[in-house]
């Protein structure tokens, strides 16, 4: 909630595992990440450090689709109410939540803001696919999405205005080939995640939970270090339900006229919420440095009547970072050693370099890494070999990191009683599943609040947690964001 006075915190004042939803609210503010202070509920400010390190993140998916020659686009964000009700279905799932548009002089709203890209696009997929020649067609966009939350917003967890999203939507002439996309967008998916040093959670969508008509969808969630999950994109197979809905058609080489068959994948700053919650700890965050704005952050420690010469030193070893392709910031403010010491610890910058009088004599400086918290003390000669080292295997560190804490939280279950005791333990529960709908039911009411949101994609084979019948699946049930 917008407070007119409030001040944003400065530092972390509780355990990251104790009170996570209040770690998570300091952490983003005082690192800089963003301003929640603007007053429209579920919706903030990017401030610089978080708009630059999202940028990164952008880059890195702009980079892999172009690479898989998927094009990027702009479609307005104002939809006329003509095409979103052209799929009725999906017009009723997103009317509640939708932010209706109308002029001073209009009794009804003629528009409304995208809450998703479909009505946008494909209208204009109708006009430019004519026959087997304009196939297959793969775009994106990155933009924003407005959804009329209702439920309590949390910045970048849940918004109104959902910021940095980007949407695959593809069209092709079979099935078969819609098949391969969703590879490919797993392909693409996991390259991200990797970056990201995060073990994701991949899952299969119940078929009644994807859109109507859907051939199947993946979905990513991120494991919270409160037990709760938090879902963090999607593949969908749409099959040709949206094609139908919005006429898109082409004439295939025997000059047959067929439907289309679709896939789309969106996600966007969900991705940076599993790095802030996964990888933080009681400091700040703790940044991969695939992403990281900063790799690498020289302080200056200033002693009077030796600052040219300190900033003198400070700037060849920057100069020298640079050139190896390191992304560094040179500190030389007036604060205090400790100060920059504790600004930079929370903004999770994966290096600190310490450059003051006695380590230009030494010829050795203190390297912080902040993944372990730990300093190390290396020779002029080496800080470059040295620090593109340490940036390798801290990416890898917190990988590792990550997958162990993942592995801790999620445990088998083969009846309610471990069930419920694994969710009271603030952990993920595997359940063997029999895939019913009626069964997805009676697990979602063995415990307040729970839900069974997908299906391992590997085959297990035992007995249902609900209706006791041979189940091939095992469900992954927890509380949701």
């Amino acid at each position: 909630m917008f407070m007119e006075n409030e001040e944003l915190p400065r530092a972390i004042t509780v355990k990251k595992m104790e009170n996570f939803s209040k770690w998570y609210d300091q952490a983003i503010a005082a690192a800089g990440l963003i301003d929640k202070r603007y007053n429209v509920k579920g919706m903030f400010v990017w401030l610089n450090y978080g708009l630059e390190t999202m940028k990164i993140i952008k880059d890195t998916w702009d980079g892999l689709f172009k690479k898989s020659n998927i094009k990027e686009m702009y479609f307005p964000l104002i939809i006329p109410m003509k095409y979103a009700q052209q799929n009725s279905s999906w017009f009723e799932g997103f009317k509640s939540e939708a932010f209706w548009v109308k002029t001073m002089d209009e009794n009804n709203a003629s528009h409304i803001l995208r809450p998703t890209g479909e009505p946008a696009m494909y209208p204009m997929f109708a006009l430019w696919i004519r026959t087997y020649r304009d196939l297959p067609l793969r775009i994106y966009e990155t933009v924003s999405s407005f959804r009329y939350e209702t439920k309590m917003t949390r910045p970048i967890i849940r918004d109104r205005e959902i910021t940095f999203w980007y949407e695959i939507h593809t069209a092709h002439q079979t099935k078969e080939e819609a098949d391969k996309e969703i590879e490919e967008a797993v392909r693409i998916n996991n390259i991200i995640w990797n970056k990201l040093s995060i073990p994701v959670l991949k899952v299969e969508k119940p078929k009644w939970e994807c859109f109507p008509g859907a051939v199947g969808a993946i979905e990513y969630y991120s494991i919270m270090p409160d037990g709760r999950v938090l879902e963090n994109g999607s593949c969908n197979h749409l099959g040709q339900a949206y094609a139908k809905k919005f006429n898109i058609k082409f004439r295939d080489k025997d000059n047959k006229e067929k439907f289309v068959w679709q896939t789309c994948t969106g996600n966007g700053a969900r991705y940076l919420v599993a790095v802030i919650s996964v990888h933080g700890d009681d400091k700040g965050l703790v940044l991969p440095p695939e992403i990281a704005p900063v790799q690498a952050v020289i302080t200056t420690i200033n002693v009077k009547g030796e600052k040219n010469k300190v900033m003198k030193k400070a700037e060849e070893i920057s100069e020298q970072l640079e050139k190896s392709g390191i992304r560094v910031y040179v500190d030389a403010d007036e604060k205090t050693p400790g100060e920059k010491f504790f600004e930079w610890e929370i903004k999770g910058v994966p290096l600190r370099i310490e450059v003051g009088p006695k380590d230009i004599e030494s010829k050795n400086y203190f390297v912080f890494r902040r993944d372990e918290n730990i300093k190390i003390s290396m020779s002029e000669k080496n800080i470059v070999p040295e620090c593109i080292r340490l940036l390798t295997e801290i990416q890898k560190n917190l990988l590792k990191k990550a997958e162990k804490f993942y592995d801790e939280k999620i445990t088998e279950a083969a009846d309610r009683k471990q069930l419920k005791n694994i969710i009271e333990q603030k952990k993920i529960a595997k359940v063997p599943w029999c895939e019913s709908e009626e069964c997805w039911n009676k697990i979602k009411e063995f415990e307040e609040g729970i839900e069974l949101f997908g299906a391992d994609l590997k085959k297990h084979s035992g007995k249902c947690i609900a209706c006791g019948k041979p189940s091939a699946k095992k469900g992954y049930v927890a509380k949701t964001y």
